[in-house]
């Protein structure tokens, strides 16, 4: 019986149609080999394609912008990333109150021409104005910097202390700082005096009778709250609101006038 004879190819030998299989497998990986190999580890970076979208290489790493430009509206370029511009405004609804919008910035007013709808400039914020001269004042104020303060000159050095009314801004329940003084000076006075005080609120005419008879309420009880914080006992001090029941004015240097809180 012929024994056939089974011809093995020697080891290390390929065919050839294996090896052409080898060469185009190692053509088409060559390229993201090498593309692999040359890519910086993230954040470090050569070009912008390196980074996440939306970020820019710059001086080998990738940031959020390069400059003011990359950066949506109120924001600019710092240390490579968008930040807030601080004060950054488009109008004075932006802005604290008092202040106004300049150069795209919040800050104090200069002059009364920055100021809108009347107001008037003083220590660098806009204001409505409580009077323009002292005759506009109550007796026993003065007219500094457009508001209503006390008279240093007529106030009393000695015998029975007299109390001064507090004056609010327009729709406010809020003391402004100078009238805050007004209570200090009241408070010194209350605590020589005895007996019950009321506290009166009174409202400008402008609005609704139940809406300046709860703005009158709301004034005359911060001033109890502010009095009450400062030792006085507030079993003493009554608080009613008058509203505009007793308003006189008729223009602004009027209605400032109407605008407080009485102590009877």
């Amino acid at each position: 019986m012929r024994s056939e004879r089974i011809e093995k190819t020697p080891a290390g030998r390929l065919g050839s149609g294996y090896l052409a299989t080898l060469l185009i497998a190692a053509a088409f990986a060559l390229p993201s080999l090498l593309t692999t190999g040359c890519k910086p580890k993230y954040p470090n970076c050569k070009k912008d394609s390196h980074c996440q979208q939306g970020e820019y290489c710059v001086n080998n790493l990738c940031q959020e912008c390069r400059d003011n430009g990359d950066c949506p509206e109120g924001r600019h370029c710092a240390n490579g990333a968008c930040r807030d511009i601080p004060g950054y405004c488009k109008g004075p609804d932006d802005c604290a109150a008092g202040q106004v919008c300049r150069d795209s910035r919040c800050g104090p007013c200069l002059s009364g021409k920055d100021c809108l709808d009347g107001k008037v400039c003083a220590d660098g914020r806009c204001i409505a104005a409580q009077c323009m001269t002292t005759e506009d004042c109550p007796a026993g104020l003065s007219c500094v910097n457009y508001r209503c303060e006390v008279d240093q000159t007529q106030a009393s050095t000695g015998g029975e202390c007299h109390l001064e009314p507090i004056y609010f801004d327009f729709d406010s329940a809020e003391l402004e700082g100078r009238m805050r003084r007004v209570l200090e000076d009241n408070y010194e006075c209350l605590k020589v005096r005895k007996g019950r005080l009321t506290l009166e609120g009174h409202a400008d005419p402008r609005g609704t009778t139940e809406y300046n008879m709860g703005l009158g309420d709301r004034r005359a009880r911060i001033v109890r709250k502010l009095l009450k914080s400062m030792g006085i006992d507030p079993s003493q001090l009554r608080v009613v609101s008058k509203g505009e029941e007793e308003a006189t004015g008729t223009s602004e240097s009027g209605w400032s006038k109407d605008r407080r809180v009485d102590f009877d």
